[in-house]
């Protein structure tokens, strides 16, 4: 019950991560579609909108270690 416990505690912020990073690009490919000029900068900002999401799942990670050891 415990490993349970610990896999899902990783792999629901992992998978909604993931969703998230899905969701911005897509909307960066939309953006880029209606507006090609602008590719730097849809890029940049596509970039950093993946990051922060990863960051989430990397607390997920933490979260869940730190509650197996505990």
């Amino acid at each position: 019950m415990e490993q349970m416990a610990f896999g899902l505690t990783y792999a629901i912020p992992a998978g909604l991560a993931a969703l998230g990073a899905g969701l911005v690009a897509s909307a960066a490919v939309n953006a880029l579609g209606r507006n090609p000029e602008k590719v730097n900068e849809i890029r940049t900002m596509m970039i950093l909108g993946i990051s922060f999401i990863d960051a989430l799942a990397i607390i997920g990670i933490i979260v869940a270690i730190i509650a197996k050891v505990m």
